[in-house]
């Protein structure tokens, strides 16, 4: 789970673009059919609609937040990887979202995951699955997923911008366990991700 975050700001990051995060609800259960045979089925609220703007004191981005979303700017990190402290947002129970910069790895698809694998503290699979190419805030990005463990645990989703001296490492992580909202949780973090303005 996400662990405290590093206080303390860096200038090394002064050309990321900015970035903006919107989460999505907990799903919840509709009425069984009228028919005994049919399986109960889910049905997920909508996305909050996004009703201020977060602009990272320490990074240059901004983020388009839901309806009822906390920040947390300049949080200490508790784990290994990350350069000091990072931006947490949270809103439903079990989800947050965290962004922080770093200099450019050599792999950042390497660094984002094993970062990923530090926040959840748990067991997670030596691999996460492919990387997929998404955007933040129009930018090119890459995007791991991974659950710690890998039955019924956390998901984490990292997403990772591509270009620049500089790269925005965007994390999600729903720790319900519950992998019936793994739909939702990524609709959520890709119109999170969308919302974002990176720094010209």
């Amino acid at each position: 789970m996400l662990a405290s975050v590093l206080a303390g700001c860096s200038p090394l990051f002064s050309d990321l673009p900015s970035t903006s995060v919107s989460p999505s609800g907990v799903p919840s259960a509709s009425p069984l059919s009228a028919s005994p045979t049919e399986a109960p089925e889910f049905t997920f609220p909508p996305l909050p609609t996004k009703t201020r703007t977060f602009t990272s004191p320490l990074y240059g981005y901004t983020a388009a937040l839901p309806a009822g979303w906390s920040t947390g700017p300049g949080e200490r990190w508790g784990g290994t990887g990350a350069p000091g402290p990072v931006d947490v947002f949270r809103g439903q129970p079990n989800v947050a979202i965290w962004a922080f910069a770093v200099a450019r790895p050599a792999s950042p698809a390497a660094y984002a995951t094993a970062v990923t694998k530090a926040a959840a503290q748990l067991p997670c699979p030596a691999a996460p699955s492919p990387s997929h190419a998404v955007t933040i805030g129009g930018v090119p990005a890459g995007l791991i997923s991974m659950r710690c463990p890998a039955r019924g645990g956390v998901l984490m989703l990292t997403a990772f911008t591509l270009r620049g001296p500089s790269i925005l490492v965007v994390t999600f992580e729903d720790g319900s366990g519950f992998a019936g909202t793994e739909g939702v949780d990524r609709a959520a973090f890709s119109a999170f991700l969308s919302g974002i303005r990176l720094r010209a």
